[in-house]
């Protein structure tokens, strides 16, 4: 059977998602609390990686496994086994086999918010989850450069140094919003994909705009010049997440059920 899960980290201490020799990793940890509970090595799959730094508040992962236990038991003994900066909000019995649920190639959008603070002084509490700018910035000229980034655009002058040289750049950006609570300024992005570094160097273009640097004009200039890595300032990591993924479903967990009339529900009431 698939069990697919919706993870939740804080990037600080990780090595970002993917699983990396000698470093700590999101996909290591749950892996290890894999083979604690099942007491076999179990391979995990997740739809979107994120860097070193980066959060995830709805990162979707899963992993084949033939148990009884149900999903919500799962979750639970992952939990119990794990650090307490990744956690699994949900899990979900999803279609197995070769046209089973693929958490990438199923995914219909991601979205990402990129937070930057402009107090005069950094935070304390939030000093993982934000980028601290030291001057004021303007969120609603940022606002209005956003709006550039909706559409069907060629992001090759968004691209960070990991994007094949020979991968496509173009993506399908279905909103983009900039908005000021208190002293905080949310950058929020949903798109179908997303390349390597392009949302923290988007996020940089728009901090240009922000503080005067830059004009509003400046994302359709990059955008029509699709010159790879022009826009190379990129912001840190820890003010970036990964909020939500989006897919064809009515589950649970907001993922597809199982391809048949009755779908099975091992839910734990």
């Amino acid at each position: 059977m698939r069990i697919a899960l919706v993870v939740e980290y804080d990037g600080t201490e990780f090595h970002g998602s993917q699983l990396q020799i000698n470093a700590r990793t999101v996909q290591g940890e749950i892996e290890d609390a894999l083979r604690n509970i099942f007491n076999k090595n179990i391979r995990m799959y997740f739809a979107s990686r994120t860097d070193s730094g980066v959060h995830a508040r709805g990162q979707v992962g899963r992993f084949d496994e033939e148990t009884d236990m149900s999903p919500d038991q799962i979750r639970k003994a992952l939990n119990h086994y794990m650090t307490k900066d990744v956690r699994i909000r949900c899990a979900q019995l999803v279609q197995d086999g070769p046209e089973g649920f693929d958490p990438r190639s199923d995914a219909t959008s991601r979205t990402y918010v990129y937070k930057f603070n402009d107090a005069r002084s950094a935070p304390a509490l939030d000093r993982h989850f934000v980028t601290h700018v030291r001057k004021t910035i303007d969120a609603e000229v940022m606002n209005v450069a956003s709006q550039s980034l909706v559409g069907s655009h060629d992001f090759a002058a968004f691209a960070g140094p990991s994007t094949p040289p020979d991968a496509p750049t173009v993506r399908n950006v279905e909103s983009a919003s900039i908005t000021r609570n208190g002293d905080n300024i949310e950058f929020k992005i949903t798109a179908n994909a997303y390349l390597h570094q392009q949302i923290r160097r988007i996020a940089g273009v728009l901090y240009d705009v922000g503080r005067g640097n830059a004009s509003t004009d400046i994302v359709d200039q990059l955008l029509a010049s699709a010159n790879r890595g022009e826009a190379a300032h990129v912001m840190p990591a820890e003010g970036l997440c990964l909020e939500a993924i989006s897919y064809d479903g009515s589950g649970e967990c907001g993922l597809p059920v199982l391809n048949s009339a009755d779908p099975v529900d091992l839910s734990v009431n």
